[in-house]
């Protein structure tokens, strides 16, 4: 079920809302917990039993790990539950690439080509599951109060698809003690149809034209197109992903759960390490502490920590996808990450602000380049023409009018203090009177609802990870 679709936008989510808030709260998180497992079945029939069946054996290995006193123990029941979870997200996710890497080999023992449906969500799912299981086996916080409440953990819907990535420490509490206010269910929707309005008036419109540049041979692509085209995809994915978590987390908010923020305006960002700590922030977070400080953090000798780094980078660039060029992608942050490391650091601050983004946000939109082709064939074509300014371009007149305001206005936001504009327009509905503000929120919901109907539907971007 997609969070823009008309089923669950008019039905799904009010229905879910109005229940969750009038029931008793004994019963809420049963209520949610069906809620939940409804909606990821709505759209992964199968696998919603099998992430069910893998979410109680979770609870198994860590009913083991509490209960194992030798410390061998506790480390061989981790290591198996972190491997079931791991093995699960390998099979389904690179069974197929570890096939084509391997084709000429395969292909001589006759092993046919697996075909493996990649279920959705899955790589947000198995990254939540094993937190849960180092959480327990650091004493973070006790296991699970019930089946239910690790459930509901587990398919809470509105970041089941594409996070953000929780950690159950966090979220145990909230879980045990759940209470809606009718201040949560205010927040939560101005939230929601703050996350719609960038998904479907903004995302949804330079995605056009990000689309027909990238399917453009790159033999046809001028300089010009080139970067029109990369620009409208770096301000497509910042609004399409920033959108839907926008959307999740005013939608917990409605439900009584706050999650934590993803997003603080990456591309006002100094160096690729403060690029990180803005950008996905759950993923990022997530790799800092189930990986990175395993593998030893910054407590190893230079060299250790400079591999340790381009692991963690090569890591998430294949979390993102089965292919060569989000592998490069991973590499490629994962570089200037580590000069940031070893040095640039110092550098960032003798530079003028301005300078520190805009070369920031000039290697940035190189590497969604990466992110975004189908191939490094192709991504070698489109950085070739983006770096030939001489090279003939073809006229655009394909290039609506509409598009390119939205693509103007979403650069623009993307680089204005979005903080303060936040709490300027709060402090102008907070003057205005009660009446006042439902209108303003009414003329917004139904200018973005409108969209709805009228544009293309476009699945969210990272619904495929």
């Amino acid at each position: 079920m997609q969070f823009t679709s008309s089923i669950f936008l008019f039905l799904f989510v009010p229905f879910v809302v109005a229940v969750n808030a009038t029931m008793p709260a004994g019963w809420r998180n049963t209520f949610l917990v069906v809620a939940s497992i409804f909606f990821y079945a709505w759209g992964e029939p199968v696998f919603v039993l099998v992430a069910i069946a893998s979410s109680l054996i979770d609870m198994a290995f860590a009913e083991a790990i509490v209960r194992s006193r030798a410390p061998r123990l506790r480390k061989l029941w981790l290591a198996l539950g972190v491997s079931a979870n791991l093995g699960l997200l390998i099979y389904c996710k690179y069974t197929g690439f570890l096939f084509d890497n391997l084709h000429a080999l395969l292909v001589t023992m006759d092993v046919p080509r697996p075909e493996v449906i990649l279920p959705l969500g899955i790589s947000f799912i198995v990254f939540e599951k094993i937190t849960y299981l180092v959480d327990v086996y650091r004493g973070v916080c006790g296991t699970a109060r019930s089946i239910r409440d690790y459930l509901l953990f587990v398919f809470l819907f509105p970041k089941l698809l594409a996070g953000p990535i929780l950690k159950f420490h966090e979220m145990k509490g909230q879980i045990e003690h759940h209470r809606v206010t009718i201040n949560d269910l205010e927040e939560g929707a101005f939230r929601f149809l703050q996350g719609l309005a960038k998904k479907v008036l903004v995302a949804d419109q330079v995605a056009v034209l990000a689309d027909q540049v990238f399917a453009m041979p790159p033999g046809e692509l001028g300089f010009a197109t080139a970067w029109l085209g990369a620009l409208a995809f770096t301000v497509q994915i910042y609004f399409d992903f920033s959108g839907y978590t926008d959307m999740a987390i005013g939608l917990a908010r409605m439900l009584g759960f706050r999650l934590r923020e993803n997003f603080n305006q990456p591309y006002l960002a100094v160096g690729f390490a403060d690029f990180w700590r803005r950008w996905h922030i759950s993923l990022s977070t997530f790799i800092r502490d189930y990986l990175y400080v395993p593998l030893g953090g910054n407590r190893v000798p230079p060299w250790r920590v400079y591999l340790n780094l381009w692991i963690c980078f090569l890591a998430s660039g294949l979390w993102h996808g089965a292919s060569w060029t989000f592998v490069i992608w991973g590499a490629f942050h994962g570089l200037f990450v580590s000069a940031d490391h070893f040095g640039m650091r110092r550098v960032w601050p003798l530079l003028p602000r301005a300078a520190g983004i805009a070369i920031t946000f000039f290697l940035v939109v190189i590497g969604w380049v990466l992110f975004r082709s189908a191939s490094l064939a192709q991504a070698g074509g489109f950085l070739a023409a983006m770096v030939t300014p001489w090279g003939d371009a073809p006229p655009l007149p394909w290039v609506q009018l509409d598009t390119a305001l939205c693509l103007v206005a979403g650069l623009v936001l993307s680089f204005l203090p979005l903080g303060a504009m936040q709490h300027l327009g709060r402090r102008i509905l907070a003057r205005a009177l009660p009446v006042a503000q439902q209108l303003v929120m009414l003329c917004f919901a139904i200018w973005a609802f409108g969209r709805v109907f009228t544009e293309t539907f476009k699945p969210f971007i990272y619904f495929r990870f």
